[in-house]
């Protein structure tokens, strides 16, 4: 073998170990938003599985990235730290992205709570936890109205954007300062507090009236024994109310999916 073979097999070397760091790099992103996203499965999709998904991810990402990257560094300390940042990107990204459903969640638990039957629990593969009633009914439907309006697609197209924002072999830049990036994440938090109680909102208030209602009732006939009454009415009420504004809460789960997307848009640019 003369010295033209050794070096052209060593630059092959060389290109392999760029290309694999590369690739466990693109994970160290994917796999978050995979991890924590409930619309794929949540605990129920075996963890291999979600690696042999978050490799392919980032085989195909490779591709549109491999003529930008300068160069990855393949030392220990500076590797580690940009390992360190992609986790920290894939955290923000999966933070953003599960608002809606963390706010579905909260909701379900308030309805059950005001009417009675949060006692009733059932499993929820998504969540990887016990949930009462309502919020597994809402979670749900959160995870497939989000995969029939292709919002999967945009968590997919939101990832590669990001590789262009914040490049794999650099870090945040926070072109508008930190704080607005901070501040933004703080307002996530407190948008999903809201639509939490935007998608309680009817059956709570249905459930308060009824409390009221029979409260009256006490009132006039003492007698009544309207405690043991309300357990049955309650629940029935609201679940007329949920179903009779089926479509306002889905129309509203809707527009918060979107606004949850230009929020998961706007953090990446604040991140530049």
């Amino acid at each position: 073998m003369n010295v033209a073979d050794i070096v052209s097999e060593l630059a092959a070397r060389a290109n392999l170990s760029a290309a694999i760091f590369t690739v466990a790099l693109l994970m160290c992103r994917v796999m978050p938003v995979l991890i924590f996203s409930p619309f794929l499965g949540g605990e129920v999709v075996p963890t291999e599985l979600k690696m042999g998904v978050g490799l392919t991810l980032s085989i195909v990402l490779y591709p549109s990235i491999s003529s930008v990257i300068t160069t990855i560094p393949l030392s220990a300390l500076p590797y580690i730290a940009l390992m360190a940042k992609e986790v920290f990107i894939g955290f923000v990204m999966a933070f953003v992205v599960n608002t809606v459903f963390e706010a579905a969640r909260v909701a379900g638990t308030l309805v059950d709570t005001m009417a009675g039957s949060n006692n009733a629990q059932l499993y929820v593969p998504a969540l990887g936890q016990q949930v009462s009633l309502f919020t597994n009914l809402k979670v749900q439907l959160a995870v497939v109205l989000f995969l029939t309006l292709n919002g999967h697609h945009l968590v997919i197209q939101a990832l590669a954007d990001s590789l262009v924002l914040v490049p794999l072999d650099g870090f945040p830049r926070f072109s508008t300062g930190s704080w607005s990036f901070f501040d933004l994440i703080i307002k996530v938090f407190a948008g999903m507090m809201r639509v939490s109680m935007a998608l309680a909102a009817p059956a709570m208030l249905a459930a308060f009236l009824t409390d009221v209602a029979l409260g009256a009732i006490n009132r006039v006939a003492p007698q009544i024994q309207v405690f043991f009454i309300s357990m049955s009415i309650k629940p029935l009420v609201t679940v007329l109310i949920t179903f009779l504004v089926f479509g306002a809460l889905l129309g509203r789960m809707q527009d918060e999916m979107a606004s949850m997307l230009r929020m998961l848009n706007d953090a990446l640019k604040l991140l530049a």
